[in-house]
């Protein structure tokens, strides 16, 4: 490609929203740029560092063609290229993401993650906890015996009470 392009490049911030024609509503902007220049490189190296989550090619001119009959401050006096794949994988690369690999440990903790998140979505899905859970035999009796005897205290203590009325 040559260096001679003017890339007109829209940029957008945050999550896409959309009206419902299809329209864009979210923040967005258009930029002019020189491809392949010192400012191009500046530009593009701190895209993601200024918020931009999108990118679409809107124009690319070709600077070297020039349309001599056109006077300057038309559209037309430079010609419009109509192949912009060259430009749009470049920008295109740049917000793809590339899945690094996990270290064993981080594997680990992944899979600890996904086994704690397993069993809270059962705990949330309506599953009824065990009333007894971490109880031994002998300590589910002793429970019922403890129930047991606070049922005797009331009782004893509503009979004291009718007594000395």
């Amino acid at each position: 490609m040559s260096k001679n392009l003017s890339v007109t490049l829209r940029l957008f911030y945050g999550e896409l929203n959309y009206d419902k024609d299809g329209n864009v509503k979210s923040k967005n902007e258009t930029v002019s740029i020189t491809f392949e220049s010192p400012e191009w490189d500046n530009f593009i190296k701190h895209l993601k560092a200024h918020g931009v989550t999108s990118v679409k090619v809107e124009k690319v001119y070709d600077l070297s063609k020039v349309n001599k009959d056109e006077p300057v401050e038309s559209l037309k006096r430079f010609v419009e290229v109509e192949d912009v794949s060259a430009v749009e994988a470049i920008i295109n690369k740049l917000f793809e993401t590339t899945e690094i690999p996990l270290t064993p440990e981080q594997k680990q903790i992944k899979e600890l993650q996904d086994q704690i998140a397993a069993l809270t979505a059962g705990a949330k899905a309506g599953a009824k906890p065990d009333a007894k859970i971490g109880l031994s035999k002998g300590g589910a009796k002793a429970g019922a015996n403890a129930a047991e005897s606070n049922k005797d205290n009331e009782e004893g203590e509503s009979v004291a009470c009718e007594g000395q009325k």
